[in-house]
C-alpha cells in the first residue's frame, strides 16, 4: 500500500503533539510498513532536524517507497508473463502431437492375413450302378473308411474308374481300369480292392478319387492379403 509519509506527523508523534487517536493511527501504519518504522526510529535518535533536513528525508522516503512499489509490480508482471508463455508452449506442443498422430494414423496401412481352409484330404468312392450290382458286405461307408485308413501316401492324386467281377470267394477279381490313368493309381486301386474284404453280387464298376497329398502343405502356406475387404484400406 502506497503511503504519503509526512515528516511533520513523525515530528508531532515524537514530541507528543498528537492526540491519542492520531498516535494510534500512526503506530498502526508503522506496524504495516517497516519503512515508516525506520523513519520514526531514525528521527527519534536525532535531537532535532531543521526544515531543510526534514524535506530531504521526506524526499528520500518517497523515492524509496516508489522504487519498492515499482520493483514489486515488475516482479509480479514478469512471473505472470512467464506462466502465460509456459502454458501457451505446452498447448502448442499438445496440438502438434494430436495433428501428427491424426495424420499418420489415417494413412497407416491395415492388412488382414486370410488363410485358406485346408480341403478334406480323403479318398472318395462313387459306385456306378450302370456297371454292375456289386457292393461291399460291410457297406459303402465302412469300405470308404477302410480305403482312407489303408491308402498309401503316393503323392499323386486323380480319379480312376475300375471294373471287376466277384469271385466265388467273394473277393474282387479281374480288376482293370478304364482309359489310361497313372499306373500308380491302377496298382493302388487293385491292392485296395483285393485286400478290402468280401463283396456281394456278380460284378461292379467303381470310381475312386485319390487326393493330392501336396495340397495339404500348399494350402497351409497359401496366405493372401486382399486389397480391400470389410473396411481394410487398400495399400
Amino acid at each position: 500500500m502506497e503511503n504519503n509519509y509526512q515528516l511533520s506527523r513523525i515530528h508531532n508523534y515524537i514530541h507528543g503533539l498528537m492526540s491519542r487517536e492520531e498516535m494510534f493511527q500512526l503506530e498502526k501504519e508503522a506496524l504495516e510498513d517497516p519503512f515508516l518504522q525506520d523513519a520514526i526510529d531514525g528521527y527519534r535518535l536525532q535531537n532535532g532536524v531543521d526544515a531543510k533536513q526534514l524535506s530531504l528525508l521526506q524526499q528520500r522516503l518517497s523515492r524509496r517507497i516508489e522504487n519498492t512499489i515499482a520493483t514489486r509490480h515488475a516482479q509480479y508482471f514478469t512471473w505472470q508473463r512467464l506462466a502465460i508463455g509456459a502454458a501457451a508452449g505446452v498447448l502448442f506442443v499438445v496440438l502438434l502431437a494430436l495433428l501428427y498422430f491424426k495424420h499418420f494414423n489415417g494413412k497407416a496401412e491395415r492388412t488382414t492375413d486370410v488363410t485358406l481352409s485346408e480341403p478334406e484330404n480323403l479318398v472318395a468312392i462313387e459306385p456306378l450302378l450302370d456297371g454292375g450290382d456289386a457292393a461291399p458286405v460291410g457297406g459303402w461307408k465302412a469300405f470308404e473308411q477302410y480305403l482312407n485308413n489303408q491308402v498309401r501316401d503316393g503323392g499323386k492324386g486323380g480319379e480312376i474308374i475300375v471294373n471287376f467281377t466277384i469271385g466265388k470267394d467273394g473277393l474282387p477279381d479281374q480288376i482293370h481300369a478304364e482309359g489310361t490313368p497313372e499306373q500308380a493309381l491302377v496298382d493302388e486301386a487293385i491292392r485296395l480292392l483285393q485286400s478290402g474284404g468280401k463283396w456281394q453280387g456278380t460284378k461292379g464298376r467303381l470310381k475312386i478319387t485319390f487326393p493330392l497329398k501336396e495340397m495339404k502343405n500348399s494350402a497351409q502356406s497359401n496366405i493372401i492379403k486382399p486389397p480391400h475387404c470389410f473396411g481394410i484400406e487398400k495399400k
